[in-house]
């Protein structure tokens, strides 16, 4: 008879990622995109505030098709003070993403982006710690680089943050 341990094993202990569960916030993201208002470049701020020490989970969703949106980077912002944003790293999640046929519902950040390190908190994969935590927290952002000329197409996502937690 063999044992088989799942992976982070050794972290059981100290990490209740591993054994009991982490504290897990959904941010539901809803917006209906039309060739008539769409732009290239559109900004869809997703999800935010968040610390660096979060994580993004999961992005999950069934895409309509955004004719022509082939070009589609999903990342992180600082909101500015005068409520515009600017990128920390507007591709490091997804970079030129197309989202021009339709997607079924499932789970679509690891999907559209196999190599990413889902052990990363935000702060790792932006390079940052609590120190370096831009004013006023993290965005998550989906930048849609070449618009979309659906005439009128609804955009469901669910975000799924990983809170920090602290033993």
């Amino acid at each position: 008879m063999a044992t088989y341990r799942s992976n982070g094993f050794t972290a059981f202990p100290k990490n209740p990622l591993y054994s009991g569960g982490k504290k897990l916030r959904t941010v539901f993201f809803e917006k209906t995109i039309t060739a008539a208002a769409a732009v290239d470049g559109d900004l869809y701020i997703l999800a935010g505030a968040m610390s660096v020490s979060d994580k993004v989970a999961a992005i999950r969703g069934a895409t309509p098709a955004l004719t022509s949106a082939t070009d589609n980077d999903l990342g992180f912002y600082k909101r500015n003070e005068d409520g515009t944003f600017t990128a920390l790293d507007a591709d490091i999640l997804w970079d030129g993403v197309t989202l021009a046929s339709a997607l079924t519902y499932r789970e679509l950040l690891g999907t559209l982006n196999t190599s990413l390190d889902r052990t990363k908190n935000i702060g790792q994969l932006l390079g940052l710690n609590a120190g370096t935590e831009p004013v006023g927290g993290v965005y998550l952002g989906l930048l849609i680089k070449t618009k979309s000329t659906a005439t009128s197409e609804v955009l469901k996502l669910e975000v799924v943050l990983e809170e920090a937690t602290t033993l």
